[in-house]
């Protein structure tokens, strides 16, 4: 069904737009790419963060967070040809704060959710001109997981030496307080189109 109405609104899209630039219209072949691209990258960092948990613990798992998990974020983003990063108004590392399109869409999924419309398979592409460049822009929501209790759930979920630790690497850390299921953020994609 999800399909069915996609092609639909390219349809319409197409017709409407008739006139104009067709350039500016998101293929299906860059929805899969920049798709792809984002489940790739959750499902790398996720994997490390978990065998961080399994293999050392919580602590561990934060130290990774700190440091492995940017670099992971870089290096990932450079052999894709891609920036891509997570990004929440509730950041704990001050790099994650969303710029000013990455808002609107953050606060497009913050009513989707309110709403009881923001699902796992809620996405938003678009292509957008910013500095002279064309970007294909993505974001997928990320919710939260059981796993992402231990360090963004509440005074309770956190252990003590949990709470210490994100405190010194992360002094104006405002990623707690979290429910099961509850919109954490977002996997944000940007890729420079010709």
């Amino acid at each position: 069904m999800k399909r069915v109405l996609f092609y639909a609104i390219l349809i319409v899209t197409g017709l409407v737009g008739c006139t104009e630039d067709k350039t500016n219209t998101v293929t299906e072949s860059q929805l899969n790419q920049m798709r792809s691209t984002s489940m790739e990258f959750m499902k790398e960092l996720k994997g490390i963060l978990i065998n961080e948990i399994q293999q050392s613990g919580v602590l561990s798992a934060v130290a990774v967070c700190s440091d492995t998990a940017q670099l992971l974020t870089n290096n990932f983003g450079i052999q894709r040809g891609v920036f891509v990063k997570r990004v929440s108004f509730n950041n704990r590392n001050e790099d994650n704060f969303p710029d000013e399109y990455e808002k609107q869409i953050l606060n497009k999924f913050l009513e989707m959710h309110k709403n009881s419309k923001l699902t796992e398979t809620s996405e938003n592409i678009e292509i957008i001109f910013e500095d002279e460049l064309k970007y294909l822009r993505y974001l997928k929501p990320i919710f939260i997981q059981a796993e992402c209790l231990n360090c963004h759930g509440s005074e309770t979920d956190i252990q003590q030496e949990t709470k210490k630790l994100i405190a010194e690497k992360y002094p104006n850390d405002k990623a707690i307080n979290y429910k099961l299921g509850d919109l954490r953020g977002a996997v944000s994609v940007k890729k420079v189109i010709e």
